[in-house]
């Protein structure tokens, strides 16, 4: 892929081996115990080469295979699929060796984004330093003008401040030395995606993985295939529910919320609210409202059947589409959206579960 574009853009040992090694030889059952613990000189060689074979793959294939398994196995707990059903987690195959380029290890999609877990390689601690600020990251998909940003996979309830913390946090969870790669989380919009589906015709999508440093170009990891996934989506109406906040003495219109696994967008409504979401807008006539739309993202509550409770977080986001401003919010481990019991905004239910 060219600047333009990108510019629009932004050796395992057989098991069978070992396993020959430690097997029993049937004819020395009846030899003495102190004879029985020796092994014959072709399976003590078979044994010595393996390990010797392991040793030397150990900082190359072998643990290459090892940092793609466990990097999936990191990011399935930090991101809380297993214990909350988050049917929406699509998991690869990753090879058994690599020695440089891009690993898909799994995907997500989140209601609006796809997001993407790679692992890339080689790359060097020296090179890897000047991130956060001068290296950047970033995915195109090739032959057409849509892409995303990318990042170190971090964990999700991490909390950083300044560069070097974020520097640090790098190194220690998304960086491996010994192989030299590092996990990346790229994110790519589905309407996007969708649409260069459907431009190249095909199911899948080459995706390219890039480092940027400064003014210097681009260097491509490597271009893999990606197919969309499926996004686990459940909706709530609310029945046009009205809340009042006491001090301000505004009333705002509550109409729903669709919810997935990872993201919220709180569907709302007030007099003018079309008007106040525009570019011209006049923050001090909207300020009051901003407040009770912060309110329904963040003193609502969602109740679910083991007693636990959770809040959406404040809207990144709030585009007035449809007739309503949709208050698009967004957090890093799943949720279980199978097991809402009740929804509610202080002593105002606005929804429950019936039998």
């Amino acid at each position: 892929m060219n600047r333009e574009l990108i510019s629009k853009a932004v050796g395992n040992i057989d098991d069978r081996f070992i396993a020959e090694a430690y097997r029993p030889v049937p004819e020395d059952a009846s030899r003495s115990p102190e004879r029985i613990v020796q092994m014959k000189p072709k399976r003590l060689f078979t044994l010595a080469l393996a390990a010797a074979v392991i040793l030397s793959l150990g900082i190359a294939a072998y643990a290459v295979w090892s940092i793609h398994t466990a990097r999936q196995q990191e990011l399935r707990s930090d991101l809380k699929i297993d214990e909350n059903n988050a049917e929406s987690y699509v998991e690869y195959q990753v090879p058994d060796t690599a020695s440089e380029g891009v690993v898909l290890l799994s995907a997500v999609n989140d209601g609006e984004e796809e997001r993407i877990y790679v692992n890339v390689s080689p790359v060097s601690e020296e090179e890897l330093a000047g991130f956060p600020g001068l290296l950047h990251f970033f995915c195109t998909i090739d032959g057409t003008e849509y892409g995303g940003f990318a990042a170190p996979a971090l964990p999700a309830d991490l909390s950083l401040a300044g560069e070097v913390g974020i520097h640090t946090a790098v190194l220690e969870y998304a960086y491996d030395r010994d192989s030299s790669t590092l996990t990346l989380q790229c994110y790519l919009m589905t309407d996007m995606l969708e649409k260069a589906v459907e431009e190249l015709g095909t199911e899948s999508v080459p995706l390219s993985i890039f480092v940027a440093k400064g003014e210097e170009e681009p260097r491509c990891f490597g271009t893999i295939p990606f197919s969309p996934t499926e996004k686990q989506l459940r909706s709530f109406d609310f029945n046009h529910a009205r809340y009042v906040d006491p001090e301000l003495g505004k009333e705002i219109e509550i109409l729903g919320l669709e919810l997935t696994p990872f993201t919220a967008v709180w569907k709302v409504t007030y007099p003018e609210a079309a008007v106040f979401h525009t570019p011209e807008a006049d923050w001090d006539a909207y300020r009051d409202y901003a407040f009770l739309e912060d309110e329904v993202c963040v003193q609502s509550q969602i109740l679910f059947s083991n007693g636990t409770s959770f809040s959406t977080g404040g809207a990144l986001t709030c585009p007035y589409e449809d007739g309503a401003v949709h208050l698009h919010c967004g957090w890093g481990s799943a949720i279980n959206i199978d097991e809402v019991q009740q929804i509610v905004l202080g002593d105002l239910v606005l929804w429950e579960k019936t039998e």
